[in-house]
């Protein structure tokens, strides 16, 4: 498992290798050896995941054509519109 981040609550293990009792503080990213023995989800800050991939934002101009582009009408089926049905009047009124 690697590493989760930064904690978000301050939290008590004991180290693997040396067996210490270790005070990890809110803000710190533990090593990974570490970090796999905290297993409550609380304890980690959920903003700042290292496994996450960064969302990517387009930047530059935008596409002169988004937006105005003309429905395909020969797909779907749904293309054609049905005249309005006239109804005749009547002769006597």
């Amino acid at each position: 498992m690697a590493g989760r981040g930064r904690l978000k609550a301050a939290v008590y293990v004991q180290d693997p290798t040396t067996r210490e009792e270790l005070i990890l503080l809110p803000g710190e990213s533990p090593a990974p050896e570490v970090a796999e023995l905290i297993t409550n989800p609380d304890a980690w800050d959920a903003s700042t995941q290292d496994d996450a991939e960064p969302e990517s934002v387009a930047v530059g101009e935008p596409d002169p054509t988004a937006g105005s582009a003309e429905p395909d009408l020969g797909q779907g089926g749904g293309g054609t519109k049905k005249s309005a049905s006239r109804r005749t009047r009547s002769s006597s009124a």
